[in-house]
């Protein structure tokens, strides 16, 4: 139920403009720009990465089971875009926001950083739990030697003795799941392993609790980000776990900040791509994620205001967030360029393009 939910309010968050194809890429985490973009230009930045574990078989499934349901039809010859049936409208209209959107979920400051910090507490986990087995070897559930070392040292960083860590961990932890709606602290709990006892998959995880796999992947993710944003909000309360997180606490991914830096020098996008020996497209693509980051201080120097207001206005008389409809529109005066710079800015300001369903 949940998962044809969530499908279904996707497909209307995405009103046809793009093909199933960025509906995937949005809840796998695809670091392309045109994802991370979507994300903001169609308001759905909380479920970027909130089911990195989703295969697209699966998804098609899904997709093909919504098209015989007939809770969605297709607006193209491909049949891969895609709008609600008045069905579909009901059936989305019923289902509780709050359980479709849990509230964790809309924590996304430290996105960038979920993947390896999940990486690093199941490894912590799993290492104190053998260590107060007495136990040094065995087989560990990551095995990245980035995040090794960041274990290593955390453990070796002056606790005296092993129960003592093991105290530690159990009680921030709990502390922690006591800050969490059930079903998430349940969700991610179950998923730890120790010694002697594996975690569960997403899918085991689903039978035991009766949910179906993307409302528990969804369900992990928002007790994930809770805590994430616990230890940096509130780090002397989690003294010891808050730690997995020192280090990079940027929304920005490594290059755009890179780039960021760039432009605080004075460099131009072109220098930029010269001191970098990258593509300008590429540059381009960093000063879009500065846009949606609101990191835009340099903005005017590609971007006027009347040109803004322009690009806007197609956009909303077109109904489109398509880049080719307002190129095609405004012709050679504007760039595509500047288009996605409007379209970024507009999106984190709250402004939205009016669309409905109808084609």
């Amino acid at each position: 139920m949940y998962q044809d939910v969530l499908l279904l309010y996707l497909i209307q968050k995405f009103c046809g403009e793009r093909t199933c194809s960025g509906i995937y890429h949005l809840l796998k985490g695809k670091k392309s720009s045109q994802s991370v973009q979507d994300s903001y230009l169609f308001h759905v930045a909380p479920f970027f990465h909130s089911c990195s574990e989703l295969s697209r078989s699966y998804f098609d499934t899904r997709i093909g089971h919504l098209q015989r349901a007939q809770l969605i039809r297709s607006i193209d010859a491909n049949c891969t875009r895609f709008v609600l049936t008045e069905n579909g409208v009901k059936q989305l209209d019923v289902f509780p926001k709050s359980r479709l959107i849990p509230d964790g979920l809309q924590i996304i400051d430290q996105i960038n950083e979920e993947g390896r910090f999940w990486l690093k507490l199941q490894l912590l986990v799993q290492t104190v739990s053998a260590l107060c087995q007495g136990q040094s070897t065995f087989l560990p559930v990551v095995r990245q030697p980035e995040i090794s070392e960041h274990v290593r040292k955390l453990i070796l960083s002056g606790l005296p003795t092993r129960d003592q860590l093991g105290r530690i961990v159990f009680n921030e932890l709990y502390q922690l799941f006591l800050t969490m709606p059930d079903g998430e602290a349940n969700s991610l709990s179950a998923l730890l392993s120790g010694w002697k006892a594996s975690g569960l998959t997403l899918d085991q995880m689903a039978e035991v609790s009766g949910k179906d796999t993307l409302e528990c992947s969804i369900l992990f993710k928002s007790a994930l980000r809770r805590m994430m944003h616990l230890f940096v909000e509130s780090p002397d309360q989690f003294p010891f776990l808050s730690r997995l997180l020192i280090g990079r606490q940027s929304s920005l991914s490594k290059t755009a900040e890179t780039t960021r830096k760039l432009l605080q020098t004075g460099l131009t996008l072109h220098d930029i791509a010269n001191e970098r020996h990258l593509a300008v497209s590429t540059i381009e693509d960093h000063l879009v994620e500065l846009t949606l980051k609101k990191v835009n201080h340099w903005l005017p120097d590609y971007l006027s205001a009347a040109c803004e207001q322009r690009i806007m206005n197609v956009a909303g008389l077109l109904k489109t967030r398509q880049l080719k409809p307002i190129k095609n529109h405004l012709g050679e005066h504007v760039s595509y360029f500047q288009i996605r710079l409007a379209l970024a800015k507009n999106a984190v300001s709250g402004r939205k393009v009016v669309r409905t369903n109808e084609q």
